[in-house]
């Protein structure tokens, strides 16, 4: 089968998906053997237009593999090593902080090994820095052992990037990742009407927040759904909409070129020497940035996003999938990785 042919036989399971509310609409891009196409399934919205393949989906936690592409950048020009100190290059002067993370490195970030807890909700504290957040939740949550995957530690991530290159984050990630890879539409800022609808305001963190007896009492609206508005809360309310591990908007032909930098005979952007480590399985099934295991069949590795993105790269098979839906537009948000696994397993048949 060719690339277009394999596309069209995800018609049978994306149309169940989609007729089952798991989604409104899916894109799916494959890229093999030098070849790209993409195809896209259903409607921007539960009663929204057609989803065409240019349509932008909030990426989620996919955009910590562009904060980990300007890392590896970085590290190849010699600004940084994998090995260098968080607290030599972006100094945090609390001696609660330095005792906790004086150890803790580039590469302990990247790979989910710092011990930092997996999650807190920085916007209810607006009024505070993030610094001082962070001695707080250092004093009463001590670091724990092993792979804790951690959205602070990609937020940490961004801001090293900031503090190294001298550049507001978003435009460091434009100047080392977007215009590299001749992006076009990736964006943390984009027009509503060019973007699919996610959830209804932020009920799920809603409840998390609820759980941990914190309040907060900005919610956005859950009568109309969010659209060219990042659904992490931390990325919006905190961190204006760019943050190191949620924000960046993009349409699957951005996604399938940045999958395709993670292949050793596709990529200019990182040296050999640079990508070989990082897609080395450090423990736990983490490499630099990027998930090995059951999500990615047949010695794949890749990434998913909350959202219900997922990008899958094999470079053995020369080839990259990328699968975009907006899992949370939905009365009853469910686990999608089922169809995600199966997307791949088909697109795998020769």
């Amino acid at each position: 089968m060719n690339c277009q042919e394999k596309l069209e036989s995800l018609s049978p399971l994306l149309e169940q998906s989609i007729n089952g509310q798991y989604f409104s609409g899916a894109v799916v891009g494959v890229f093999q053997e030098g070849t790209c196409c993409a195809r896209a399934w259903g409607t921007t919205a539960m009663q929204g237009e057609q989803l065409l393949t240019s349509h932008l989906f909030d990426l989620a936690s996919l955009s910590k593999l562009f904060t980990t592409a300007a890392i590896l950048r970085l590290i190849d020009s010699g600004a940084i090593s994998d090995q260098t100190r968080l607290l030599d290059v972006f100094p945090l002067h609390d001696p609660d902080i330095t005792a906790h993370l004086k150890k803790v490195s580039v590469a302990n970030l990247l790979t989910h090994a710092s011990g930092l807890q997996a999650w807190y909700p920085f916007y209810t504290r607006r009024s505070d820095s993030f610094e001082v957040i962070l001695r707080d939740l250092l004093v009463s949550s001590p670091l724990q052992q092993g792979v804790v995957y951690s959205d602070i530690n990609f937020m940490l991530l961004g801001m090293l990037v900031s503090n190294v290159t001298g550049l507001p984050l978003e435009e460091a990630i434009t100047t080392l990742v977007f215009n590299p890879l001749k992006m076009t539409n990736a964006t943390y800022h984009p027009q509503p009407a060019q973007c699919v609808a996610t959830e209804f305001g932020n009920q799920i963190e809603k409840r998390m927040v609820a759980e941990l007896g914190l309040q907060f009492t900005d919610w956005r609206s859950e009568n109309i759904p969010l659209r060219g508005q990042c659904n992490d809360g931390n990325s919006f309310y905190y961190f204006g909409g760019v943050a190191g591990h949620a924000g960046i908007f993009a349409d699957v032909s951005d996604v399938l070129a940045l999958g395709r930098a993670f292949m050793p005979n596709c990529t200019s952007l990182f040296s050999h020497e640079v990508l070989e480590r990082a897609l080395h399985d450090w423990g736990g099934g983490r490499g630099y940035g990027v998930q090995f295991g059951d999500l990615y069949p047949d010695n794949g590795f890749g990434h998913t996003g909350f959202t219900g993105t997922y990008l899958y790269v094999n470079p053995l098979r020369d080839l990259v999938v990328v699968v975009l839906t907006n899992r949370l537009h939905t009365s009853n948000v469910r686990s999608i990785n089922h169809i995600r696994i199966e997307a791949v397993k088909r697109l795998l048949v020769r």
